[in-house]
């Protein structure tokens, strides 16, 4: 089953690609005044199709592929209506006819410069300034982030009125507050911080900080 749904899941992934890649063939022309007579998502037979003005547009049987008919795309084409030559697409400039030949090509690129900013908005991106192992994450400096509570029940995530406060706020530390010593021992890291609290008996401690530059010295009570 879960190969039938990659199938069908790469196949539409295909149709869609090729639709608007294909649509991008179709807005320039017609934005610079050719003659599109046929805009067809698929191959083989039509399933489904209708007309608004002059072009046609549909769905075929075979959903690999797809094609845009422009009008009089070369000198060679003899199956332009008479009353159509001014608007066959070999007439046109130069430049103009690039850009309908590079359009469906553009479109793709548009789309893949759409689909990273997704991906980055709600996926995110690599952040090199933050440790990439647990090595690197003991040698950051001492800088905490502070709980306002002592959470007492397992499920709850946020404090609550009757939830008693932690140690470290009710000793007045506050969130990025780096941490430069406990009970006159020097911490310069996080892993440095976790082997001095380990280290150290429960009950009053001396702690040592640095706040948006300035230092400061707090007494917390280390639980056991």
């Amino acid at each position: 089953m879960a190969y039938v749904l990659g199938v069908a899941l790469f196949a539409l992934a295909i149709l869609i690609s090729v639709s608007l890649h294909e649509a991008g063939h179709l807005l320039t022309a017609k934005g610079f005044g050719m003659k599109v007579t046929r805009y067809f998502v698929g191959f083989g037979p039509t399933i489904w199709s209708f007309r608004r003005g002059e072009t046609e547009y549909g769905l075929k049987a075979i959903p690999l592929g797809g094609f845009c008919k422009i009008v009089g795309m070369t000198p060679q084409d003899d199956d332009v209506d008479p009353a159509d030559q001014p608007r066959a697409m070999w007439r046109f400039p130069v430049w103009k006819r690039t850009i309908v030949m590079a359009s469906g090509s553009l479109t793709h690129f548009a789309l893949a410069l759409i689909a990273i900013w997704l991906a980055a908005v709600f996926m995110g991106l690599p952040n090199p300034d933050l440790p990439a192992n647990a090595d690197e994450a003991r040698k950051e400096p001492a800088i905490i982030s502070l709980a306002d509570c002592v959470i007492v029940e397992p499920t709850q995530h946020a404090c609550g009125p009757n939830d008693p406060a932690s140690p470290a706020a009710e000793a007045g530390l506050r969130d990025r507050d780096q941490i430069t010593a406990i009970n006159g021992t020097p911490v310069a890291t996080w892993g440095e911080l976790l082997e001095v609290v380990r280290g150290t008996p429960p009950g009053k401690v001396q702690v040592d900080y640095l706040r948006d530059g300035v230092s400061g010295q707090a007494e917390v009570e280390l639980a056991a």
